[in-house]
């Protein structure tokens, strides 16, 4: 089994280790977080350090429980740089089209589907309960919320943040960094 560190004990984080959990080939290492040492433990892992000590830790595998795009891409570019690894991580209960792409870093909730021709980015997370339909693209970085459906051919931008149960039309573009509440 191949140990994930957590960065960010909270609600997010705490989906991730539902994730991971669930999937029978990683296991938990523990959390990152800026709460440390006041926070010593999170669903029965311990809290390691502070987001400052990631970077000096020989941890490879990460997953980011933080969501704000710009946070996550920020973290995920220097970490990656000093060698640090972001492997996928998609719940046990996730349907993924064997025609679909999904790229490291990228964190998949309960019960979402990516079906055919569509190709999710880098350090994209994918909340509970997202319909990805048919040929979307979704770049780098994204964070969509629970509840979300987006509809065939659709294209994501870098950085946008979908908010919870949204809908993105056929053949619709969102800007990179587009916040839709």
């Amino acid at each position: 089994m191949i140990k994930v560190f957590i960065i960010g004990a909270g609600t997010l984080g705490k989906l991730i280790v539902e994730i991971i959990e669930s999937t029978g080939y990683f296991q938990v290492g523990g959390f990152y977080d800026d709460n440390f040492p006041q926070l010593k433990s999170v669903m029965n892992y311990p809290v390691l350090g502070k987001l400052e000590d990631v970077a000096k830790s020989n941890h490879l595998s990460l997953a980011i429980g933080i969501g704000e795009p710009k946070y996550r891409q920020s973290i995920f570019e220097e970490l990656l740089e000093k060698g640090h690894h972001f492997p996928a991580l998609v719940h046990s209960s996730a349907v993924l089209s064997k025609y679909s792409q999904i790229e490291d870093g990228v964190l998949i909730g309960p019960n979402s589907s990516v079906l055919t021709g569509s190709r999710v980015q880098k350090g994209t997370c994918i909340l509970s309960h997202v319909n990805i339909n048919q040929d979307v693209q979704i770049e780098p970085y994204c964070l969509i919320a629970a509840g979300v459906i987006i509809g065939n051919n659709a294209k994501l931008g870098e950085a946008c943040h979908i908010g919870l149960g949204q809908r993105v039309y056929l053949n619709e573009e969102i800007a990179a960094g587009t916040f839709r509440k």
